[in-house]
């Protein structure tokens, strides 16, 4: 190894050694809650958003089909929704927006559409997005920019979708028609389930509106204009190297229904803009992968070690990382200093905390 490498390794190391500490000793847990209510508990949430003019937490509580709501000191306030398919009812919500004056758009995957709520939680509006899954979304220039993936919901295939590309982003007019697919040929994959996995990814809206889309098994961020145009990409330091995901097996059942089993490793799980201007990505810190080697059933694995690491958008480089609990679900900035959580104990149990840092 030359003097040129090895200085630039030493460089490296000393940035990554540099933004570690700027996280340490520094975490203070603010509050936490486990159950709320008449002894009610969370149940497989999916997303977290934050109204900064009502000082309200929004919780895709998607195993219970509906959005609960706490205040930033932690108190439980109401919960919008029920399990069903008519007004205000949903299965398996998984994606939230808050708008600019406090309405409320719900992701409602099973039911394929969107609902629209006002500030005090009342249904205003449904709009149905048969045409696509609807797992997440944003809103901006009066569309929905939405993914078909995230949180609970698992891959979403799309079975007529070039065979090397699956469109990662689906823009919706505000009636729920398809107007464009964003996509990419960066992984060529002619397996649809595995397509499906390799393009899925975390969606996060820059204050510039620049579309920030961090797979979700792979380290490499792409980065889109309103436009669909890609304008960047780029990758950041991992404490592992992810595999790339391949199918393992594939078989069906007597009834018809093909099950197939891939092996992959969880690079991150969400990503959020901050008040700060800065994107937050919620990450593993150990191999998927590697984990599962020796583990017969799923529910003997521990929930996985995790952290949310902090990027400027325009160096693309990692500021510092923020200390989580293993086992993070969902996550959103309440402001510069705070942010909320959700993650899953030793135990099993699911608890929504509030740390400083």
């Amino acid at each position: 190894m030359n003097i040129k490498r090895i200085l630039i390794c030493i460089y490296f190391l000393f940035i990554c050694l540099s933004a570690a500490a700027l996280s340490a000793d520094t975490i203070k847990t603010l509050w936490s809650v486990s159950h709320f209510g008449d002894e009610d508990f969370f149940h497989r949430p999916s997303d977290i958003e934050i109204d900064r003019l009502q000082s309200f937490i929004y919780i895709a509580d998607s195993g219970n089909h509906r959005v609960l709501v706490f205040d930033f000191n932690g108190k439980f306030i109401k919960i919008i929704g029920r399990k069903g398919q008519g007004t205000a009812e949903f299965v398996s919500p998984t994606g939230l927006y808050v708008f600019k004056d406090s309405r409320l758009a719900v992701a409602d995957f099973i039911n394929n559409r969107i609902q629209i709520f006002d500030k005090s939680g009342n249904f205003l509006r449904s709009i149905n997005t048969k045409e696509v899954r609807v797992a997440d979304l944003i809103f901006v220039n009066n569309k929905f920019y939405t993914i078909p993936s995230f949180g609970t919901s698992g891959p979403s295939l799309n079975m007529g979708s070039k065979e090397d590309a699956q469109p990662i982003v689906v823009v919706l007019d505000d009636q729920g028609n398809k107007i464009q697919d964003i996509s990419v040929d960066d992984f060529p994959e002619t397996h649809p389930f595995v397509r499906a996995i390799k393009h899925r990814v975390c969606l996060a809206l820059s204050p510039e509106n620049k579309l920030y889309l961090p797979y979700f098994a792979m380290n490499v961020i792409h980065v889109f204009d309103l436009d669909g145009t890609k304008v960047a990409e780029f990758k950041r330091p991992l404490p592992f190297k992810p595999i790339t995901p391949k199918l393992e097996q594939q078989k069906s059942s007597k009834d018809g229904v093909i099950q197939m089993i891939a092996s992959l490793d969880i690079v991150c799980n969400a990503a959020k803009f901050g008040p700060d201007n800065n994107l937050y990505i919620l990450s593993h810190k150990e191999s998927l992968h590697k984990r599962m080697k020796g583990i017969k059933k799923s529910e003997d694995l521990l929930p996985p070690p995790m952290q949310i690491e902090v990027i400027d958008p325009n160096s693309k480089e990692v500021v510092f990382y923020i200390a989580t609990d293993p086992g993070v679900k969902a996550f959103a900035l309440i402001d510069k200093g705070r942010l909320v959580y959700i993650h899953e104990d030793s135990e099993g149990e699911l608890i929504l905390k509030c740390i400083q840092f």
